[in-house]
């Protein structure tokens, strides 16, 4: 093999085992959230799409920022974040529609959403954190 496909082999493994990490990260984080919200996310929906949308916005945050990430992973950074966004629009997409099939307003989702942001947003905290750690490892 040559060196460029080498040093490309160890790029995308490096790059599936942070993702391997962060997914771990944030299931683990999910199931503390469910845990603590004793349920809450199971009885609102509406709270759960909203924590999804806030791991996929750590998960970007996770993905290659130092030079050293950057010259390693090369263009698969970028197909790597392309890909990330990509997976964030399209969940987005996808639950404000089924919020719209489910009859609610963004003002009716906002105001459910509304009840449990403060614990959300501390289990989010927490679960982001945590994956942030496991990836910089």
């Amino acid at each position: 093999m040559t060196k460029v496909k080498d040093s490309a082999e160890r790029a995308a493994t490096l790059a599936s085992a942070k993702l391997s990490e962060s997914a771990d990260a944030v299931k683990a984080g999910y199931e503390t959230a469910k845990a603590k919200v004793g349920g809450g996310v199971d009885s609102f929906p509406v709270v759960a799409l909203a924590a999804g949308i806030a791991v996929g916005a750590v998960v970007g945050a996770l993905l290659p920022k130092t030079k050293k990430e950057g010259e390693l992973l090369g263009e698969y950074g970028g197909e790597i974040v392309d890909r990330a966004k990509a997976a964030l629009t399209a969940g987005k997409d996808a639950g404000k529609a089924e919020l719209d099939a489910a009859g609610f307003s963004t003002d009716a989702a906002g105001k459910q959403v509304g009840k449990l942001i403060e614990s959300i947003a501390k289990v989010a905290e927490t679960a982001g954190s945590a994956a942030i750690g496991a990836v910089r490892k």
